[in-house]
């Protein structure tokens, strides 16, 4: 290898004053270091020195950059691929070391050019610019780390973004220069040595630097070190966010860290002492985060959380390290497992890969006989999708589901340790256990019994809760009128105690339901009808049918296909609700509600409104219930009083017979409809009809509603200033003596009249009896029906 060297020293020149390089002759003999064997050491010594000029020139002086005492150093590239190392000594002497292109890649394939200041710092008691850069041995490099690992920890909060930046500089476009500020070129020295080792082998020779910039402006260099004299302004905004990255040593902001994943990971393994990895990534990005995740791994310094921050392509990466780590052990098994568990938990999809590496590992170190138990304990314990749960299973569970649907054609006694072993495998979402419930299932509802015992036997020989559970669930899922006697007849055969010794709180609701009636009605004195009803509504929710399926369930239960006694038929519409009732198609068994009910309610009438969607509904029952919903619709004011009194009236015809509480319930609704209707209204047909021949399910409750405290004295506030109203109420009240008229509205209207009408009359003034009279004048026959009203209000005031 030829090095050539130069040595100058700093002058000023004697015509200009100007501070140059002045060649210095050697003053020892030439050394096969500096004559190289192509001849090169013929070159343009001016060319040479320009160089030079432009490396040290803005490099280190005593008087500018640094304060301390001490060696600097500075690299740089040069136009033609060489390099140049130039060190300035205190005493202003200067020594160069031009290398070629060749040189520079030989000389720094395994060495830094940082390492040559450490030589000569450390180990030679006085620089001679004859010597050449020193390599350092193995021995010392590990001293060197050691070294760089305090010097990083003696800087913790700097290190990541220092090396983030430095990162950087490699990039296309590459990143800003740095400026490092430290109180002495030492300093800085460590600084640029940590980047060197944390650097890709590589790219080590293209990181230039001067440990001591005193005019940083001019220097070409990647890395600028500066001292606390530097004509460099380290507070201006624009120079921290824009010019340059700066890395203040000296008290200053310095400029606002970037985050970088490669720089965080690889200063946090300086922190920890751990050594860095010696190759990159295999995908040929020299930056690549996975290369770093077996060494923090080792060191418990990485979640898998922080994993899933890299982009796709770098978090596919650093799984494929962690993947090939389960198998060359850079990573403790245990590390391995907890990243697992993390990155699953934010990204199922990028953890698989792992996931299921390790459980191939897992399962690749057993034998083959403990083999079934720890694929069931791989499945249950590590977090794999259903599909490599079945990858798994075919790797090495072998045929257990394909064995256990072969054994299901045998007895069912047989099953159990086809069954067992299916199950230790986690082969339970194949077809063979899918069936294998199915068929106990059946055999528990066998209704010959035959199978049975030996269903029962199966289920505790193998011993799995799970399995269980799920047979139950099976035995639930078609909950017809049939297997609803089978379920009850299973709780009633000897094997109702192991029934009852599964269930729980979260059992399947027909399995309780069905196992508490069998209980309940067991023997000739066990409960029947309403009472096994009640008593079994304790097993559900909130102990209340809630939805139509349950009552179906408990209705065939208990009653079956026949109907409620008619004593029960109104407590089982209050329990569960009219309208559930009908919504579960019982309405047809429960018409006895219309035919007898025990009064006339809203829920009555929401039940015959429902009822009228049954197309099996008979003629009368029809009736009945549209005569309820059109009594409600009149009293609630939906429906017109003219056309809905003749069809309550059409309608009566076609309910009755009508029983006593839905005749005087539907009276009542219709006389609340008249006592609130208008005045006007009653004093025609078809309302006026209806009043005069009506007897007393009609006329007392109307009579009622209109003598009510409320309805009277609204009447009294607002009949003086409604003269119509006062014409109109004394003709539909006023006393007649003809056909057709009943003896009880004689004396309703006659009661009416004198408690209602007299006193609103009394309190007329002059110009209201005019306005009265003028409208019966008009309306009711002329001045006889004046006369007569004046001669009944007379009569009224005399009394």
């Amino acid at each position: 290898m030829a090095i050539r060297r130069l040595s100058y020293r700093f002058d000023e020149e004697p015509v200009t004053g100007a501070l140059r390089l002045i060649p210095v002759p050697a003053s020892a003999p030439s050394s096969a270091l500096s004559v190289p064997a192509d001849g090169s050491g013929r070159e343009d010594q001016g060319q040479l020195r320009e160089w030079a000029e432009l490396a040290i020139g803005a490099g280190h002086t005593r008087s500018r950059g640094h304060s301390g005492d001490g060696p600097g150093l500075s690299y740089s590239r040069l136009p033609d691929g060489g390099s140049l190392l130039c060190t300035t000594a205190a005493d202003g002497g200067v020594a160069a070391y031009h290398l070629t292109e060749a040189d520079t890649t030989a000389r720094f394939a395994e060495e830094w050019p940082i390492t040559w200041w450490e030589a000569g710092a450390d180990r030679l008691p006085a620089l001679s610019p004859r010597d050449a850069p020193v390599a350092v041995g193995p021995g010392e490099a590990a001293v060197r780390h050691a070294g760089l690992v305090a010097f990083a920890r003696a800087h913790e909060p700097r290190v990541a973004p220092f090396l983030a930046d430095v990162r950087r500089l490699f990039d296309d476009p590459a990143g800003r220069q740095l400026v490092v500020a430290e109180e002495r070129p030492d300093a800085v020295a460590r600084w640029i040595a940590l980047a060197c080792a944390s650097l890709p082998a590589a790219y080590v020779p293209a990181l230039t630097f001067t440990t001591g910039a005193a005019e940083p402006g001019r220097a070409p260099q990647h890395i600028v070190g500066i001292g606390p004299d530097a004509d460099f302004d380290r507070d201006d905004p624009t120079v921290l966010d824009h010019l340059y990255r700066v890395h203040d040593g000296l008290g200053g902001p310095g400029s606002p860290p970037r985050a970088d994943t490669w720089a965080t990971w690889t200063a946090r393994l300086w922190l920890a002492g751990e050594p860095l990895p010696t190759t990159g990534a295999a995908d040929g990005d020299p930056f690549a985060a996975g290369p770093l995740v077996p060494h923090l791994l080792r060191a418990g310094l990485l979640t898998g959380r922080e994993l899933t921050g890299l982009d796709g392509d770098s978090l596919r990466a650093a799984v494929d390290t962690l993947v090939a780590a389960v198998t060359d052990g850079a990573a403790a098994p245990g590390e391995l497992l907890a990243v697992c568990h993390d990155l699953h938990a934010h990204d199922p999809a990028a953890a698989a890969p792992l996931v299921l590496a390790l459980a191939r590992h897992r399962l690749g170190a057993v034998r083959p006989a403990d083999l079934p138990g720890e694929l069931s304990a791989v499945c249950a314990e590590l977090p794999l999708s259903a599909a490599a749960g079945r990858a798994l299973r075919g790797e090495y569970g072998g045929d257990a589901d394909e064995a256990l649907r072969r054994a299901l054609r045998d007895p069912v006694d047989t099953w159990a340790e086809p069954l067992r072993l299916a199950l230790a495998v986690g082969a339970d979402d194949g077809r063979g256990l899918g069936d294998a419930v199915d068929r106990l299932a059946r055999a528990l509802r066998d209704p010959t019994g035959i199978d049975r015992a030996p269903a029962v036997r199966v289920l505790d020989d193998v011993g799995s809760e799970a399995l269980t559970r799920r047979v139950l669930r099976r035995l639930a899922d078609a909950t017809h009128s049939r297997r609803l006697d089978l379920l009850v007849e299973l709780a009633d055969s000897p094997y109702g105690d192991w029934l009852r010794r599964n269930l729980h709180e979260d059992a399947p609701l027909p399995l309780r339901l069905a196992e508490a009636a069998a209980r309940w009605r067991a023997g000739g004195g066990g409960l029947r009808g309403m009472e096994l009803f009640a008593k079994l509504t304790e097993v559900l929710p909130r102990r209340r049918v809630t939805d139509a399926e349950t009552l179906k369930q408990m209705w065939w239960l208990v009653w079956g296909s026949s109907c409620p006694a008619p004593g029960e038929l109104s407590w089982v519409a209050h329990t569960c609700t009219v309208r559930l009732l009908v919504g579960a198609g019982y309405g047809l068994r429960m018409t006895g509600l219309l035919a007898a009910p025990d009064g006339v309610d809203r829920e009555l009438v929401g039940f015959a409104a429902g009822l009228l969607h049954e197309k099996q509904l008979s003629r009368g029952h029809r009736a009945t219930a549209e005569l309820l919903v059109l009594a409600q619709d009149l009293a609630d004011g939906r429906k017109a009083l003219p056309q809905g009194l003749r069809r309550f009236e059409a309608l009566r015809v076609d309910a009755s017979p009508l029983d006593v509480t839905v005749r005087r319930g539907v009276f009542r609704l219709v006389a609340r409809a008249l006592a609130h209707a208008d005045a006007d209204q009653l004093a025609r047909p078809p309302a006026f009809d209806q009043l005069v021949a009506a007897g007393p399910e009609l006329l007392d409750p109307y009579r009622a509603f209109m003598l009510d405290e409320g309805r009277r004295s609204q009447l009294e506030r607002e009949l003086p200033l409604r003269p119509a109203e006062v014409a109109a109420y004394y003709y539909v009240w006023r006393r007649r003596e003809r056909r057709g008229i009943s003896h009880d509205w004689q004396r309703v209207a006659a009661e009416l009249l004198d408690e209602i009408l007299g006193p609103v009359a009394a309190r007329l003034d002059d110009r209201q009896l005019s306005d009265v009279a003028d409208v019966m004048a008009k309306r009711q026959g002329g001045l006889d029906r004046v006369r007569e009203w004046n001669a009944w209000r007379n009569s009224f005031r005399a009394r």
